[in-house]
């Protein structure tokens, strides 16, 4: 089972690549999924290719069921976006991977972002990793689901963000 999920963000392209660069947003969507953001770095401008690499703490907790049994207390995920420059429409695509530190389980994503003028049409498509002998399997399947509300949540949230309800 693969993470896929494509959305409608009701924004230009060029507004939500503002959004996803500004720590502001960030901080916002970390409060939202109850994590908390420990540092953020945006290296390059965002008119051309950039990074975003962000690490967030939360409690284990919040993560499903199955990765409770092995990961306690805080855990710290660091998630890395290499953004593309912008396609002539300013459509643009994110190579991201996400890595949990005190556990054997990445994920791997693309994210496009589909320029149609006033409005965008996000996809992500990725994988999560793991290298759990027995459980991995039962591990990747719950997590998945989370990253796709995750997702489902981003483009909510960007769209309120930049309409200035965020």
């Amino acid at each position: 089972m693969a993470l896929e999920a494509e959305t409608v963000i009701p924004q230009p392209a060029e507004k939500i690549i503002e959004a996803f660069a500004a720590r502001d947003f960030h901080e916002h969507l970390a409060s939202k999924v109850g994590s908390q953001l420990k540092s953020f770095e945006v290296s390059g401008e965002t008119s051309e290719a950039f990074t975003i690499t962000s690490e967030q703490a939360m409690s284990a907790d919040k993560l499903p069921d199955i990765a409770q049994k092995f990961l306690k207390g805080q855990v710290t995920v660091t998630i890395t976006e290499e953004w593309s420059t912008p396609d002539e429409d300013g459509s643009r695509r994110s190579d991201m991977t996400v890595r949990i530190h005190s556990a054997p389980v990445s994920a791997e994503a693309t994210q496009n972002l589909h320029a149609r003028g006033e409005e965008t049409r996000a996809t992500v498509r990725g994988e999560v990793n793991t290298s759990i002998p027995l459980i991995g399997k039962k591990l990747k399947s719950a997590a998945e689901p989370y990253m796709r509300r995750f997702v489902e949540l981003q483009s909510r949230e960007v769209d309120a963000w930049i309409r200035g309800d965020g």
